[in-house]
């Protein structure tokens, strides 16, 4: 039997899976994370410099009598894994630089005791 073109059309739309949902919700939330985290979190607890107080200057803060500028939060490190509901747990993540972030991930029993990354 032949199907003519309106028979291999379909008015049904495209369901989205809940991983392509969770995806989506991920998309919309890592461009807002940065918004309320806009200095590097790694750069901030290594220099013991509250993040409301760099916010507050503006992303500049004095070290050793020097006026030095905040790195930029550029990325989102994720503390725990990234699957499942862990990955829109805002609790795990992390604004940071790239530089911050090259250094989590290469050093990483060093970003364990900075509690940068959860312990296994």
């Amino acid at each position: 039997m032949r199907r003519t073109a309106l028979q291999r059309r379909t008015a049904l739309r495209r369901h989205f899976s809940d991983q392509e949902v969770d995806l989506e919700l991920y998309r919309w939330r890592s461009r807002q994370f940065p918004l309320k985290h806009p200095y590097c979190q790694v750069w901030l607890a290594e220099n013991n410099i509250p993040e409301e107080d760099a916010i507050l200057l503006q992303g500049r803060a004095v070290l050793n009598g020097v006026t030095v500028s905040i790195p930029l939060s550029t990325e989102i490190h994720h503390k725990n894994k990234r699957r499942g509901d862990d990955l829109l747990d805002q609790e795990y993540w992390m604004a940071v630089s790239e530089d911050a972030h090259r250094k989590i991930e290469s050093n990483k029993d060093w970003a364990r005791a900075m509690n940068f990354l959860l312990p296994f």
